[in-house]
C-alpha cells in the first residue's frame, strides 16, 4: 500500500470513529451509553444491567456547541450561552428534557476542596441560560461541563470550559453532610475495564436511610479527575440491584474505568433534601 494510501485509511478510520463515537446511543438513563436497556420501578429509572457509562472529555469529543460562561461582578450569579456552529444559541425549544431537566451544568471548583455543584439553569428569550451561583463556589475558579438533547437530532450535546471568577471576598459557611457513605466497592480498579461502583450509604447517626426519587433516578453520580485539570467526567445513574430500599440503601454504577488516577465521585441523592456526598476512587494501570 502507497504511503497516500495509508494517510487516506488512517483518515478514513478516524473520521468514521469520531462519528461513531458521537452517534452512540444518548439515553436519558445514564450518560452515553453503549447499550440501552433501562428498567422502570414504581416511575423512576434504573440502568439495564448491560449498560455501561463512559468518562468523556467533552473538548476531545469536538461536539458542535461552544460554551459560554459570564459570572457577576459579585459572583453571585452567572449565564451561559450555548452556540451552534453557525453562531446562534440554542433556545429552550430546541433543547429536550433529559432526566426532568434540559440542561444539567455542572461545576467543578478548581483547587481548594474541589467541590461540586449540579445545577440546571433557567432559560431566557435572549438565548441566555441563567443560574445562581452556590455559596461555596463563589469566588473560586471553576471547570465547567455541560450536557443536554438537541430536539431536533435526539443526541445528547457535551460542553467544557474554564471561567475565572470575579475576586470578591466571601466566606461561605459549610454545611457538614447529614448522610453518610459507608463503603465504596469496586469490581475492579485496572485502568479500561468494566468496573460496578456500589456504593453503601448510612442516614444521620447510622439512623435508616431512605431514598426518594432525583431527577427521575435514585442517585445521580459524576466522577472528576483529582490530579488532572480538565480531564473529563463522567454522569451516571443506578443500575437495579434489589439493595436500593435497604435501611443501609447500596447503589450500584456500571462504568468504564478511566486512565489510571485519583478520581472525586460525587453522589447526588434525595432524603427529602438533595445532597451531594463525595469519596474517592484509585484507578490503577
Amino acid at each position: 500500500m502507497t504511503p497516500q494510501r495509508q494517510i487516506l485509511l488512517i483518515s478514513a478510520l478516524a473520521i468514521v470513529g469520531f462519528f461513531g463515537l458521537r452517534a452512540l446511543p444518548d439515553t436519558q438513563c445514564a450518560f452515553l451509553h453503549a447499550d440501552h436497556q433501562p428498567v422502570i420501578v414504581d416511575g423512576i429509572e434504573f440502568c439495564g444491567l448491560n449498560e455501561e457509562a463512559n468518562f468523556y472529555s467533552p473538548k476531545a469529543l469536538r461536539f458542535p456547541v461552544d460554551l459560554k460562561v459570564t459570572l457577576s461582578p459579585d459572583g453571585a450569579k452567572g449565564e451561559i450561552r450555548l452556540l451552534k456552529d453557525d453562531g446562534h444559541p440554542y433556545y429552550a425549544h430546541e433543547v429536550a428534557v433529559s432526566h426532568t431537566q434540559k440542561i444539567h451544568l455542572h461545576l467543578r471548583q478548581v483547587g481548594g476542596n474541589r467541590d461540586y455543584a449540579h445545577l440546571h439553569p433557567v432559560p431566557g428569550d435572549d438565548g441566555f441560560w441563567r443560574f445562581d451561583m452556590p455559596a461555596k463556589l463563589r469566588g473560586s475558579d471553576l471547570e465547567v461541563y455541560v450536557d443536554f438533547s438537541d430536539v431536533r437530532t435526539s443526541r445528547v450535546m457535551l460542553a467544557q470550559t474554564e471561567v475565572k471568577a470575579p475576586q470578591v471576598a466571601f466566606d461561605a459557611f459549610v454545611v457538614p453532610p447529614r448522610n453518610t457513605i459507608l463503603t465504596m466497592v469496586a469490581s475492579s480498579t485496572v485502568a479500561d475495564t468494566s468496573a460496578a461502583l456500589r456504593i453503601k450509604l448510612s442516614g444521620p447517626e447510622g439512623q435508616p436511610l431512605k431514598l426518594k426519587p432525583i431527577m427521575g433516578a435514585l442517585g445521580h453520580v459524576v466522577v472528576f479527575s483529582a490530579d488532572r485539570r480538565l480531564a473529563g467526567y463522567a454522569h451516571m445513574h443506578p443500575t437495579l440491584e434489589g439493595d436500593e430500599y435497604a435501611p443501609n440503601p447500596t447503589l450500584s454504577f456500571h462504568l468504564r474505568l478511566p486512565p489510571p488516577g485519583t478520581y472525586d465521585v460525587w453522589l447526588n441523592l434525595n432524603d427529602g433534601q438533595e445532597e451531594l456526598l463525595r469519596t474517592t476512587l484509585v484507578v490503577t494501570p
